[in-house]
């Protein structure tokens, strides 16, 4: 587990820089990607991936906010960075391979699998997002 937080941290930072996040907020992308593959990861534990995978976009997304607010910069600086660890890119390599290896089976069951957790994780984004835009416009009507 803790080696899974550390490249997590590790990744996001890189991809942080890799889409020219101003420095001062390295670290911060780094530990919302590190907080949010962790919970993925313990969520694992008791349920099916793609929830843990779902659990895990809902927390970097919530993170993500709740940064953005208190630094004053938008919540996608944090949210891309974030969200990489939980990419199932190892899944899609599968998907590639199997079919590669002409076994279709197994091609359309990582196919699916795939695209379930891809799901979760725009799925988890989408839920935090509208909770925040729709609190944000009916504390704007009410005061």
């Amino acid at each position: 587990m803790i080696i899974i937080m550390i490249a997590s941290f590790i990744g996001s930072i890189a991809f942080a820089v890799l889409y020219r996040i101003p420095k001062r907020l390295l670290i911060i992308s780094g530990l919302v990607g590190m907080l949010g593959m962790a919970t993925s990861e313990m969520a694992a534990l008791y349920v099916n991936q793609v929830t843990a995978i779902f659990i895990g976009a809902t927390t970097t997304a919530l993170i993500s906010e709740l940064f953005a607010r208190w630094i004053r910069e938008p919540s996608i600086l944090f949210l891309i960075p974030g969200i990489f660890p939980l990419v199932p890119g190892g899944k899609a390599y599968m998907t590639m391979l199997s079919f590669l290896r002409n076994d279709y089976v197994t091609g359309i069951e990582e196919l699916a699998s795939t695209v379930f957790m891809a799901g979760a994780i725009a799925g988890g984004i989408i839920v935090v997002s509208s909770v925040f835009r729709f609190s944000r416009n009916r504390l704007a009507k009410i005061g």
